[in-house]
């Protein structure tokens, strides 16, 4: 018995156009065109495993994981423009297969991350942190402080890429000291407001990694949900406070 396709919702559509930031996800062209000021769609929706497969398919795709049992759940889908939608299915490969999947499955996981950050807060004090570190003109360590990042090297594992591990290391021996005196004249002005801020990282760390995820994607989320969080001017702020807790033992204990 064939599988129906279903007709999917525009709120559904454009939460899967959403998902690919309105590209393609194979060719990177753009989902929609616009001609006399009206905007049309230049996309369908592909079932990544299909939704009848062929015998040649269910034979080329046997030792494949699906993404959901249920062939018509979004999870399972993503929008390709024409020209990719067609290669991709004629004749569909495992290759082929197993790259969309994987795409397909970063996308949930920035999706569930994106709901993660909404639902954890963060005391708005950090946001003197962050803009200090634009404003204040002694930012930067001393070179007579001599410190010295050492411990960092214990709590990197080999999933953490070596650019992101000389990244943290550089901010914590330009930053720390610098963002551990800014966070002691916060608690002076409000007590127990740094405590509350730490606290606050060290769950939302806590969340990443019952999720089992890996250092590089917990490094990523973490400066992601300060990012969004305090509307920093750069990311690289965010990278210097994540790389600040990181030292602090929040994060990667």
């Amino acid at each position: 018995m064939s599988n129906k396709r279903r007709k999917y919702s525009t709120t559904e559509e454009i939460c899967l156009t959403t998902q690919v930031d309105g590209k393609c996800p194979l060719c990177g062209s753009g989902l929609f065109y616009t001609k006399k000021s009206e905007s049309f769609k230049a996309y369908e929706l592909a079932h990544i495993y299909p939704l009848n497969p062929t015998p040649a398919e269910i034979e080329e795709l046997k030792n494949e994981s699906l993404l959901t049992p249920d062939v018509n759940h979004p999870d399972n889908l993503i929008p390709l423009c024409l020209a990719c939608h067609g290669k991709f299915d004629k004749p569909r490969t495992v290759q082929e297969f197993r790259e969309l999947a994987r795409h397909k499955q970063s996308l949930i996981r920035r999706s569930q991350q994106q709901e993660i950050q909404k639902s954890y807060q963060i005391e708005n004090d950090i946001q003197k942190v962050i803009q200090g570190l634009y404003t204040d003109s002694n930012t930067l360590n001393e070179p007579e402080l001599e410190y010295d990042p050492k411990s960092l090297k214990d709590k990197f594992d080999n999933t953490l890429l070596l650019p992101s591990q000389q990244k943290i290391k550089h901010n914590v021996a330009d930053y720390y000291q610098y963002i551990k005196t800014k966070f002691l004249e916060i608690e002076n002005e409000n007590p127990n407001s740094s405590v509350l801020i730490y606290s606050q990282v060290k769950t939302y760390y806590l969340k990443q990694k019952s999720l089992g995820l890996q250092q590089q994607d917990i490094f990523s989320n973490i400066v992601e949900w300060f990012y969004v969080k305090t509307k920093s001017q750069t990311v690289e702020a965010s990278e210097i406070v994540t790389s600040f807790f990181i030292q602090n033992c929040e994060v990667f204990e």
